[in-house]
């Protein structure tokens, strides 16, 4: 039962501002374009049967689940998460799985994820909860062991398959965070430049001067980056490095400047209102219709509107599952990851995903 409001925009339009830092501002004139006549016929996901896809690889999972369950050897340290708790599908909260796509031009959709990040919509409470996830967090992937949580986007694409893969990823986290994730949003880095592009750039404080010599470009050498401190106007292409670089300090940095570019887009859609917004749809969903994948349908957009137009800033709360909650792991075979330290995550993630 959604309450009644009277916000001052339109409550689609409501929507595509307060969430746009979810899912970038990349996807705030996607959605906005689809009140037009042009795509109100045509569907949201680009990948045709992404819907029963996604059925079809979580069938298969819930078949052979019994037989994947983690096997710890008592007095040695395990790297296996075990769930928080049940995967409970909260009727007041809808949770998506966000995932930045490392695809470079001429490249396949399918890719390691490197960022992703976890958002709860709460109905009932009138708030939202983002938890960026560590690549290198070594988890229990059903059917197929343990590895980092980024290659899990992998596993499951087999046949060029996006939604298996995304299905795959959200079956993982649900494993071992114990968080029911109901729908997922793939990016690649295009969509991302000109998306950004698109908005005319954004604005972003940089609280420490980056210089990275080693930033990687799209052919696999250098590009060098150096950004001032202080607040800087940011392109699409600026805005990408500055969410990508991790030279200054590690990946959980690199974390919280992707989230600082997401809020700088909301804001940046925020500020074009309406006109503007309407203005740069067509051009937008042209631009970047092939760097996005998802499996929310209109329907369900315009339902979660309902819910996300009344939900105010300072109900927002962005975390990321760093140092704090997680400690580093040499494998058997020598690879370094992380390990989430459940006396201190558990309590962490249900704050974020529970009411209790």
């Amino acid at each position: 039962m959604y309450k009644s409001r009277q916000p001052v925009l339109p409550s689609w339009l409501s929507f595509l501002l307060s969430v746009a830092f979810v899912i970038s501002g990349i996807t705030v004139i996607i959605f906005a374009y689809l009140t037009t006549q042009v795509l109100w016929t045509r569907s949201v996901n680009p990948v045709e049967a992404a819907a029963a896809d996604v059925a079809e690889v979580e069938l298969q999972m819930e078949q052979d689940g019994p037989a994947l369950a983690p096997v710890l050897v008592p007095g040695e340290p395990s790297p296996t998460v075990i769930p928080t708790s049940a995967a409970l599908a909260g009727d007041q909260r809808t949770n998506i799985l966000v995932m930045g796509i490392d695809r470079r031009p001429g490249e396949s959709f399918i890719s390691r994820t490197d960022s992703m990040m976890l958002i709860s919509v709460d109905e009932q409470d009138e708030k939202i909860s983002i938890l960026s996830i560590p690549r290198d967090l070594y988890v229990m992937i059903p059917g197929f062991g343990r590895d980092r949580v980024n290659t899990a986007f992998v596993y499951g694409s087999t046949g060029n398959n996006p939604a298996g893969g995304a299905a795959l990823a959200m079956r993982t986290l649900e494993y071992n965070l114990g968080i029911h994730i109901d729908h997922y949003v793939l990016l690649d880095f295009s969509a991302v430049t000109k998306g950004i592009d698109t908005l005319g750039g954004v604005q972003v404080y940089v609280p420490v001067e980056i210089n990275d010599p080693t930033f990687p470009d799209m052919n696999y050498g250098y590009d060098p980056l150096y950004i001032p401190a202080g607040s800087q106007q940011m392109d699409g292409r600026t805005a990408l490095k500055y969410a990508r670089t991790r030279h200054i300090d590690n990946d959980f940095g690199r974390a919280m400047r992707q989230q600082q570019v997401l809020l700088a887009a909301r804001d940046k859609a925020l500020g074009l209102g309406m006109p503007g917004l309407l203005a740069r749809a067509p051009e937008l969903f042209k631009r970047v219709e092939q760097g996005v994948r998802t499996d929310l349908s209109l329907e369900q957009i315009v339902e979660l509107s309902r819910t996300a137009s009344g939900i105010a800033t300072e109900n927002i709360r962005n975390e990321v599952l760093d140092g704090n909650y997680v400690s580093p792991y040499i494998t058997d075979k020598g690879a370094q990851v992380l390990v989430l330290d459940l006396e201190k995550g558990t309590p962490f993630i249900r704050s974020l995903f529970y009411d209790e």
